[in-house]
């Protein structure tokens, strides 16, 4: 009968999308209307009453989620068993899951750099012939063949409506904090002298470069496990060349990082987890017909020992003054 119940709200809902010939907007929580996506005007469908746990495993780090649970309302529940969601996407902690998912919203310095794409294990779909599907699992490793997860995940809801998640968690680490320093030897607002250290570390760690016009360049990282390897990723910001190293509060993080500054820009260099070392790293706007770096100077590009093309890395800049999550492009050198 609980089961039943639960089920009552999708149910309604497919109901709702056989009958409709109109076009229809998803909307979660509402808190981020105003970001890009492939739609117009659109009466808008209601996805908030979807709320709740469906299922949570602490022992196999799994938790399924109806798609209108909001991210808040996940932390809490997974701190409860000591863990957490590695992602923590732009927008407000009453964003909705199922909002995070169908637009694949990054998040500032994630934990492991994870992505998304990365933490979402299966979904369930009301396509808009009102027929509820699911993709995926509940488990981590999967080995179903065509992966409509990913399809899915970051498709702004044109596929369908998800109205179920089930996603991969994490334990908690014993030290997890945010550092900010400022890069020395750099000319104000400059970066020539910056990238180059930054491309060349290959440590596990999450940072992002934020450039202000007339400032020193500041340095973002997430330094996250035990206390060994907490001060083994501290050191590495010192080898960038950063000086007055010093953790920040999530509430400066969230005024700082997931609202852009009008003039500033943030440059997120990410590590792939195979640890490899990068070829080029830069903005999808910089990029000529063949690959290769057109208005980055040449001290930016980092060559890699490496010659596999799995081995990459990507750059990220958030547009000026939007305040929107920065897209991030790839950029491999022409052969």
């Amino acid at each position: 009968m609980a089961h039943a119940a639960a089920e009552a709200p999708v149910q309604q809902l497919a109901e709702q999308l056989r009958e409709t010939r109109e076009p229809l907007r998803i909307v979660g929580s509402g808190s981020w209307l105003h970001g890009g996506g492939p739609w117009g005007a659109a009466t808008p469908l209601a996805t908030r009453a979807l709320q709740g746990v469906v299922e949570y495993a602490p022992g196999d780090l799994v938790i399924t989620v109806r798609a209108g649970t909001t991210l808040a309302e996940l932390a809490a529940v997974a701190g409860e068993a000591g863990q957490m969601f590695a992602l923590a996407p732009y927008g407000a902690p009453d964003a909705t899951v199922g909002a995070a998912v169908a637009t694949a919203t990054p998040g500032p310095l994630s934990y492991g750099d994870y992505t998304m794409r990365d933490l979402v294990l299966g979904v369930q779909v009301v396509t808009g012939n009102g027929d509820i599907t699911r993709a995926g699992g509940r488990v981590v490793k999967n080995v179903a063949g065509f992966d409509l997860v990913r399809l899915h995940t970051g498709a702004f809801g044109t596929l369908g409506v998800i109205t179920e998640v089930s996603l991969r968690l994490h334990a908690v680490p014993m030290r997890d904090a945010v550092l900010v320093g400022t890069v020395r030897h750099a000319t104000a607002g400059g970066i020539d002298d910056v990238l180059p250290r930054i491309l060349a570390q290959r440590a596990p760690l999450p940072m992002l470069l934020r450039c202000t016009p007339h400032e020193a360049p500041e340095l973002w990282a997430r330094v996250s496990g035990n206390a060994a390897r907490a001060a083994a990723l501290e050191a590495q910001l010192e080898s960038c060349g950063v000086a007055d190293v010093h953790p920040v509060a999530p509430t400066v993080v969230q005024q700082t990082l997931h609202h852009t500054d009008h003039d500033s820009v943030m440059l997120r260099a990410r590590t792939h987890r195979s640890d490899a070392v990068p070829f080029v790293l830069v903005p999808r706007s910089t990029r000529s017909r063949r690959g290769r770096c057109s208005t980055i100077p040449r001290s930016a590009v980092c060559a890699s020992p490496f010659r596999s093309h799995r081995q990459r890395r990507s750059i990220a800049i958030s547009p000026a003054g939007t305040g929107s999550p920065p897209h991030v492009a790839r950029c491999t050198p022409s052969r």
